[in-house]
């Protein structure tokens, strides 16, 4: 009895991780199934492990194998690219690092966060949930760039964009609602770039879930007013493993992770669980030369850096 309820079980968990993997892929546009796209790591995991238990203890085990390796080939096709890479060796003058920390608006960790950016030392650096509270507790390291935009809100969308680069910057809401996003013209030597720092609203329900997708959007939609070399950094609130991340690709701009691994970064405190949803996206005219992900600050997110190369 215990053995078939064991084989009962490991069939459910078959199915349902073919399910749970193919599913949001097929229908993208409800909200709730398309939280299932962010995990497929966790479902590549389990997959394996299933493999191997129905090729050692099913007697009829061709279609749990059929079902599993098709499970696994539909994860691997999303997670092998980011461990490949297709970056083109420039001839950079200049590295530029840039940061992005999601503060969490109510985290207490105020060494931690100081700390880090204090080690890190960005070039560029990016705060979301920012709040007049944090703008206070982190004033020192405001004080040290020279150029700065700061939209410290009391809710969890609060963003600030700090530069040691000359920078021309605005607000911009992307013709959508009051989340601010921030929009800046940086020249760098004889490079000029556009970076928008956005963080779009989580998808808790339907509207909210759409709300994300068109504020992605509408930034892709004004493509044209933005410098050749682009980079759009944040919170974005989706793993690149949705339909809707990957139309964010689909033109001149690339996921800065390609080659660098998958670097999740939420749940901060809950390492089986996490998914990417902190992105650097750029233009394929950019070079990546280092991509990472920082430790815990007593966020939620994990820090986000890049390096890039300019001329």
């Amino acid at each position: 009895m215990k053995i078939l309820f064991l084989k009962k079980l490991t069939w459910i968990l078959i199915v349902g991780v073919l399910f749970v993997s193919i599913l949001p892929n097929i229908i993208s546009n409800y909200w709730f199934i398309d939280i299932f796209s962010n995990f497929k790591l966790q479902y590549l995991i389990i997959s394996i492990f299933l493999f191997l238990i129905s090729l050692l203890f099913f007697n009829k085990k061709v279609l749990a194998l059929i079902l599993l390796s098709s499970t696994i080939l539909w994860n691997s096709y999303f997670i092998a690219p980011y461990y490949f890479s297709d970056n083109t060796a420039l001839k950079s003058k200049k590295q530029v690092k840039i940061s992005s920390i999601n503060l969490l608006s109510s985290n207490s960790e105020i060494d931690l966060v100081q700390n880090y950016i204090f080690e890190e030392d960005p070039d560029i650096l990016i705060l979301m949930e920012f709040t007049p509270n944090w703008q206070f507790k982190l004033n020192p390291i405001i004080d040290n760039y020279k150029y700065k935009k700061l939209v410290p809100r009391n809710d969890n969308f609060g963003i600030a964009l700090l530069s040691k680069y000359e920078m021309n910057s605005s607000i911009d809401y992307f013709e959508l609602n009051d989340k601010p996003s921030i929009v800046a013209v940086l020249n760098i030597g004889s490079d000029q770039f556009s970076l928008v720092a956005t963080h779009p609203i989580p998808p808790i329900n339907q509207h909210t879930f759409e709300n994300r997708n068109k504020q992605l959007s509408n930034i892709l939609n004004k493509r044209s007013k933005f410098s050749e070399k682009l980079i759009i950094a944040g919170d974005f609130n989706t793993s690149s493993f949705s339909n809707h991340f990957s139309k964010l690709t689909n033109g001149d701009l690339k996921d800065s992770r390609i080659g660098f691994g998958l670097l999740p970064t939420w749940p901060a405190n809950y390492l089986m669980l996490q998914t990417t949803l902190d992105h650097f996206l750029i233009s394929k005219n950019l070079e990546v030369i280092e991509r990472s992900t920082g430790k815990n600050i007593g966020s939620d997110h994990l820090p986000i850096n890049i390096i890039i190369g300019v001329n």
